[in-house]
């Protein structure tokens, strides 16, 4: 204990005197909660345990460092270097992240619940299982990230690009998605309930077994996508583009597909319960017999041609 103390006193003391290096210390437990070391050189240092809550540690080099079981809540790391550092079940929940370096960093069981991540670079890391839960990571680079099986429930993904992405299994429900680009992205699995998707790019998406119940995909282009089993219960589908689109087997129980163009889709086994087709485009399409009494229609383009006017308030 008194050994923990003395460092901690010597290291605040040489820091307040000017010295940033401290390459290779021992402070593997030492309680640093709401100290200052920005700028600090921490390389190869052992911080395995320490408290470092509320610390400041912007522009500090922590590369190669050990922070296995470190608690950095609510800590500043704006523009850090963690290359190469050991993070293992490290809690950054609540901390400030943006502008951090993670180069060849494995974030086994580390936990960003709350954390800041916004426009970071975080191209091929590895975050499978982590625990992002109501994360900020606003036009962040997730590219060919890893992310299966993560808790991004509620995250803030603005902008994100989370293109050729691995989301298999991972939680995304209530997440802002809005223009994102999950261009190529690996969704299977994925529980998408009440996410926000307006205006995302989802150019070779597969939806197929997918959550999307009450998720927003108003307005989008989902030409030729495959929806195969998917839940789409209560989504928000109005106005979208879904030409050629397969909802083989979906669950579109009291989904709003208001304005749809669902021209030539494949509507075969889907659920249509409650359905509202109300100014949608279902020319062309393919339907199982007896679906027209179970959704709403009133100015809708039916597969023959005609038009319904079934559900129109006088």
């Amino acid at each position: 204990m008194w050994n923990l103390i003395a460092t901690k006193r010597n290291l605040i003391e040489r820091y307040s005197l000017g010295d940033r290096n401290f390459e290779g210390w021992d402070l593997r437990g030492l309680d640093l909660s709401k100290v200052d070391l920005s700028y600090a050189i921490l390389r190869n240092s052992d911080l395995g345990f320490a408290n470092l809550w509320e610390a400041n540690l912007c522009n500090a080099d922590l590369s190669g460092a050990n922070l296995s079981d470190a608690d950095l809540c609510g800590a500043s790391l704006l523009d850090a270097n963690f290359s190469d550092a050991n993070i293992t079940r490290t809690n950054f929940s609540y901390a400030g992240l943006s502008g951090v370096k993670f180069k060849n960093v494995c974030f086994d069981s580390a936990n960003f619940r709350m954390a800041i991540l916004n426009c970071t670079n975080l191209h091929g890391m590895d975050f499978k299982s982590a625990n992002l839960q109501r994360a900020y990571l606003l036009e962040t680079n997730l590219s060919n990230a890893d992310l299966s099986m993560a808790n991004l429930h509620h995250a803030f993904l603005f902008r994100a690009n989370l293109s050729r992405s691995n989301l298999q299994n991972a939680d995304l429900s209530e997440a802002d998605l809005s223009e994102s680009s999950l261009h190529g992205a690996n969704l299977k699995g994925a529980n998408l309930s009440e996410v926000d998707l307006r205006a995302a790019d989802l150019d070779r998406v597969d939806f197929s077994e997918v959550n999307l119940r009450l998720a927003n995909l108003s307005g989008l282009n989902l030409s030729n996508i495959n929806f195969i089993s998917s839940n789409l219960s209560k989504a928000i589908l109005g106005n979208a583009i879904l030409r050629g689109a397969c909802f083989n087997g979906a669950n579109l129980w009291n989904a709003d597909l208001s304005g749809a163009d669902l021209t030539g889709a494949d509507l075969t086994g889907a659920d249509l319960r409650g359905v509202n087709f109300d100014g949608a485009n279902l020319k062309y399409a393919l339907l199982d017999v007896g679906w027209m009494k179970e959704a709403r229609l009133c100015q809708t383009s039916l597969p023959d041609g005609n038009i319904s006017l079934r559900d129109c308030r006088s």
